[in-house]
């Protein structure tokens, strides 16, 4: 089935990412603090400094720096492909087209 490409689709579209964003965001500062309190006391030594290090260097980046970072991240791209549609498919078509369209021979 066909569908019409709308600037509100492109709109709720970009709200779905930013909530995708925010939920991501909001589950990292979630399981940074349950790493940070479960390995300030109790929870010690090599495994401890293990369990952070692996927290730092893979589990951050993979939920930072490549999915909620406003800019290079794969969010952050989405949006920007969502903004170059709109500007390049919708914003760029002249309105007086469409109505020329639906009554040809009278514009």
């Amino acid at each position: 089935m066909a569908s019409i490409l709308t600037s509100a689709i492109i709109v709720n579209s970009k709200s779905s990412v930013s909530t995708y964003v925010s939920t991501a965001q909001q589950l990292y500062s979630e399981l940074q603090s349950v790493i940070n309190n479960l390995t300030a006391s109790g929870f010690m030594g090599d495994a401890a400094d293990g369990y952070k290090e692996f927290f730092n260097t893979k589990v951050t980046p993979a939920v930072v720096a490549n999915l909620t970072e406003p800019q290079g991240s794969i969010t952050a791209g989405l949006n920007g492909m969502l903004d170059t549609i709109k500007e390049q498919l919708l914003d760029s078509v002249d309105p007086g087209l469409g109505k020329m369209n639906q009554d040809p021979g009278k514009g």
